[in-house]
């Protein structure tokens, strides 16, 4: 045996050397993952303080860096359609005419509330084709779910980052509720669809 490998000992160096080479590779990759993984922004959109249309909405920042929320997209899906509206300038709670707004930054591991789930759908409802300028008690008769996008700056990356999560409207006796179509929040982070961002944030301008 010692003879055998004596006389290929140049065929076992090389094989070894290919060895060695692809599992640095093999670590590499999983590096590169694993780096990509933490940079890549995060964000989460909750209900809070309750379950109803009066519950908070709240935006949390879960990536390793700080974010700028760029622009808030409404969506409603009723019996008689379903369409979208910006909803960044909020003026919830506001007896003056001065305007809030939703926008800024958010930091690593902090979250904010952007009001209520009422006062994000109600402008949306209003807006909504076929419905008029007024909400009338009919039209939250109407609301089938709720859908926000939240838009952000992250980082030093040149294209936005976005995150999405739909809320189902459940109707039990004397009260609506709200619940979340799916466990977690949807995060945009296909290439394609980031670039699409921009254009609902030039219709938020």
């Amino acid at each position: 045996m010692w003879d055998w490998i004596a006389n290929h000992h140049q065929v076992i160096s090389a094989l070894a050397n290919i060895a060695m080479l692809l599992v640095w590779v093999a670590y590499l990759h999983v590096f590169v993952s694993s780096y990509r993984r933490q940079k890549r922004p995060s964000i989460l959109i909750n209900r809070g303080a309750g379950s109803g249309l009066e519950a908070r909405c709240l935006i949390s920042n879960m990536s390793a860096e700080a974010i700028y929320i760029e622009s808030l997209i409404g969506t409603v899906e009723t019996t008689e359609g379903r369409w979208s509206r910006p909803v960044t300038e909020l003026q919830e709670g506001r007896s003056d005419q001065t305007l809030a707004t939703k926008q800024g930054p958010l930091q690593a591991g902090h979250f904010v509330d952007i009001g209520s789930f009422r006062s994000l759908i109600e402008p949306v409802l209003r807006g909504g084709e076929g419905l008029g300028g007024d909400v009338v008690p009919d039209d939250w008769d109407k609301l089938v779910a709720f859908e926000l996008k939240v838009i952000a700056v992250h980082g030093s990356e040149d294209i936005l980052a976005g995150a999405m999560r739909r809320f189902d409207v459940v109707r039990q006796p004397g009260r609506v509720l709200l619940r979340g179509h799916a466990v977690g929040t949807e995060q945009i982070r296909s290439r394609r669809r980031r670039e699409k961002l921009l254009k609902d944030v030039e219709a938020d301008l």
